[in-house]
């Protein structure tokens, strides 16, 4: 019997954000954007996609330093360039799943992910693509006193918590037919934007790995984005949404801790999603051939908010 069903409502608001998002997604297909053009944002994406992920935990990787590792890694790493290179490395990891919509993403994908992302940083090597065995905390040391934000599960309970995860997820992927529904049966389908943005915070709940947690959360979000048709030529950048505001990025996530209700959380994911999809929507008017601009554009921003 399945245990993970999330709590949360449509609000206006976030169906205005979906249509942006969905907007955003009918143009990007349908561009033909210039070969170097589309070569180039799309370097410059994952670049800010990785060092804004890293950064959010902690790093103090600068963006001309991160495009200069890309260009001339050094023979000896240190840790914040090792994860900011293993970073931008598991986008190919992921890159597979592009579309595919009929595989089912399980517990052995998140523990690849994680497997990757820390390889050679700080003791990855002892416990990359290894559930914790013990019993964790999430919190800050301020002023010599510590404070906890989170108390995961118990690490036996972890198994357990990944795998009704992706049992919703599978479930959320079709739908009946009309007729049926209208018949009575149950429809557990979810829109792919929001089955990912639930799965990231469920994920850093769940907290799985002794480290690289949130790394692994934000990479599983894009991942599960590629496979549902969401990709949108790999030209957005979630993780700069987050770093913009550390603090309100962790507050939404604590919210849901706190209530169990992901409504305020989505609008929040949703929110930046929308935001930069009117960007590279914006963007990609500028730059590519054969499209002709509209006037919504400040409509559009304004929905993402």
């Amino acid at each position: 019997m399945p245990t993970f069903n999330p709590t949360y409502h449509i609000t206006p608001l976030m169906l205005r954000q979906l249509k942006v998002i969905e907007e955003a997604r009918g143009f990007l297909q349908a561009v033909r954007a210039r070969s170097d053009w589309a070569t180039r944002l799309r370097q410059e994406t994952q670049v800010r996609d990785a060092l804004a992920s890293v950064q959010i935990e902690g790093s103090s990787l600068t963006y001309q330093a991160a495009f200069e590792l890309v260009n001339h890694p050094p023979a000896r790493m240190t840790d914040t360039a090792q994860e900011f290179l293993n970073y931008l490395r598991t986008f190919d990891l992921i890159d597979g799943l592009r579309g595919a919509r009929d595989y089912t993403v399980t517990r052995r994908d998140v523990l690849n992910i994680h497997r990757a992302l820390v390889d050679g940083v700080r003791g990855g090597q002892r416990y990359a693509g290894q559930l914790r065995r013990e019993q964790v905390k999430v919190g800050d040391i301020i002023d010599g006193a510590e404070t906890i934000h989170h108390d995961p599960p118990p690490w036996h309970e972890v198994e357990t918590h990944l795998d009704d995860l992706f049992d919703w997820l599978e479930r959320s992927k079709t739908y009946p037919t009309a007729a049926r529904v209208i018949a009575g049966a149950d429809d557990a389908w979810v829109h792919p934007v929001i089955a990912a943005g639930i799965a990231q915070h469920r994920l850093v709940w769940v907290h799985p790995f002794i480290d690289g947690n949130g790394r692994t959360a934000r990479m599983m979000t894009t991942m599960l984005l590629y496979q549902r048709g969401y990709d949108f030529k790999y030209l957005f950048d979630l993780s700069s949404h987050y770093n913009h505001d550390r603090d309100r990025y962790y507050t939404m996530l604590r919210e849901v801790d706190e209530t169990g209700d992901y409504t305020d959380w989505l609008m929040y994911f949703m929110g930046g999603f929308a935001r930069q999809m009117f960007l590279i929507k914006r963007r990609a008017l500028e730059m590519a051939e054969g499209v002709v601009a509209t006037t919504d554009g400040a409509e559009s921003e304004d929905a993402a908010e």
